[in-house]
């Protein structure tokens, strides 16, 4: 009975081994994955001028501007410029959703400037 629980516990043991194998090869081929393209992970982070002019509605010299300001920091690549996307992201202009008021807002506008105008007698 001995010899069956030594090699229960060496198949559990082999076993064992063989998991963490199998998670660090996994981890590897993650790891490869991500070296086998690395210009995709730069295009996703950073743009060129053009793209940066199309993103911002801009003109090419709005943009020079922009860098001589401080507003947008170039990293030169090949003689040309390219910006980090939240960079870009972070100048573009969202216009402001005007607050839709209801019928009953109004009529408490309109009350409370008659009240006022009451106050004030024949002044107003």
């Amino acid at each position: 009975m001995e010899a069956v629980t030594t090699k229960n516990i060496t198949n559990e043991m082999l076993m064992e081994q063989f998991l963490e194998m199998k998670s660090m090869i996994a981890n590897l081929q993650s790891e490869i994955e991500s070296l086998k393209n690395p210009v995709d992970s730069f295009l996703t982070k950073w743009i060129d001028t053009f793209e940066a002019m199309r993103m911002l509605r801009l003109s090419r010299r709005t943009i020079d501007n922009y860098i001589k300001a401080g507003k947008l920091k170039p990293v030169r690549i090949n003689k040309r410029n390219h910006f980090a996307v939240t960079e870009v992201k972070g100048l573009m202009h969202v216009p402001e959703i005007p607050k839709i008021r209801s019928y009953q807002d109004d009529i408490q506008t309109m009350l409370k400037q008659v009240a006022r105008m009451n106050e004030m007698g024949e002044d107003w």
